[in-house]
């Protein structure tokens, strides 16, 4: 039987039959249980790509029809010849598309986005107030640095670029590990092994409001089989997709079955945005272990990119590659 068959099967099956108790691994306490290793990669677009239009949902056909022609695309940039001229991108990245791993397959929503709400599967606007923020950190990075406070926080490898929260599919290490107790339920993610550990009671009273973590101050609880978490008192410097301090993100996870973790999230930010948005994966359970990222601010890049651009002062030099290309 051909694998668009099968898949459907299985599809129709799962929408026909809701989850029991009995379907969903749980705990000794009685909930749920979250706990393994979880994989999210996906080539499911965050944003819905202008080609779908309105709409929501593709057939089989155009899942299949997407997926093989995401796998063609990089399989042809991956056999240019180059003939010694180099590719910006390429040295963006620092390496080429062997150590990429973004996934094949779309989700099995079979969704053409990530992003459910805004319901055109597109980042709402941003306010006036967002765009300028967003122009200055642009003009920041644009420059060379004076000091490493000037390179944001994935580049100083204090956040990892996928690991947020929230976790969003990226180019590489889309795997958490995710251990629960009673009291507790803890979230390790492959990029820069960035953890939290969320007190399952909602944790005692909240954070004063001049105490900022790099990943906010998280505290979950459980509503019914699902474990919600709701994080608060980012930094400024946090900026998930172009957020300040004041995000507020609600995370669901919520297990579908033995090897399915539904997780959905929403920010809130409305200095930044006009609207709230958000976002669904389903991730997959995995065999496949969370290794050791060594990345940490000392690192070799930090001081090489510092003695560059001091080197670029000293000759009275200027350039424009100190902005990835994907941000320009």
């Amino acid at each position: 039987m051909k694998r668009s068959a099968l898949l459907l099967l299985s599809l129709v099956f799962a929408s026909a039959v809701t989850p029991s108790l009995g379907d969903v691994p749980m705990t000794k306490w009685g909930k749920p249980s979250l706990q393994g290793n979880w994989d999210f990669r996906t080539v499911t677009p965050f944003q819905r790509p202008a080609s779908f239009a309105d709409k929501e949902f593709l057939t089989m056909e155009e899942v299949e029809e997407f997926e093989a022609a995401v796998v063609a695309g990089r399989e042809a940039r991956a056999a240019i010849d180059f003939d010694g001229e180099y590719d910006q991108q390429d040295l963006d990245v620092g390496y080429n598309q062997f150590y990429l791993d973004q996934g094949t397959r779309m989700t099995t929503t079979m969704r053409t986005s990530q992003l459910v709400y805004p319901e055109n599967g597109r980042m709402p606007a941003m306010t006036d107030r967002g765009r300028e923020t967003a122009a200055y950190f642009r003009i920041l990075q644009s420059r060379s640095p004076e000091g490493p406070e000037d390179r944001n926080l994935y580049d100083r490898c204090i956040l990892g670029f996928n690991a947020g929260p929230p976790m969003r599919s990226g180019a590489y290490n889309n795997i958490m590990k995710l251990v629960q107790t009673e009291g507790h339920v803890a979230i390790l993610v492959e990029m820069v092994n960035d953890h939290r550990i969320i007190p399952t009671d909602n944790g005692g009273p909240d954070l004063p409001t001049d105490m900022r973590l790099w990943k906010g101050d998280s505290r979950g609880y459980w509503d019914g089989d699902t474990f919600v978490v709701n994080t608060k008192n980012f930094t400024h410097l946090s900026r998930f997709s172009g957020t300040g301090e004041g995000m507020l993100l609600t995370e669901r996870f919520t297990r579908l079955d033995e090897n399915r973790l539904e997780y959905m999230w929403t920010v809130e930010d409305l200095e930044m945005f006009e609207d709230k948005f958000t976002a669904v994966v389903e991730m997959q359970l995995t065999e496949d272990d969370v290794f050791e990222y060594a990345c940490h601010e000392a690192n070799y890049a930090m001081p090489l990119m510092l003695s560059g651009a001091r080197k670029q002062e000293a000759s009275g030099e200027e350039d424009d590659t100190w902005l990835p290309s994907w941000s320009r």
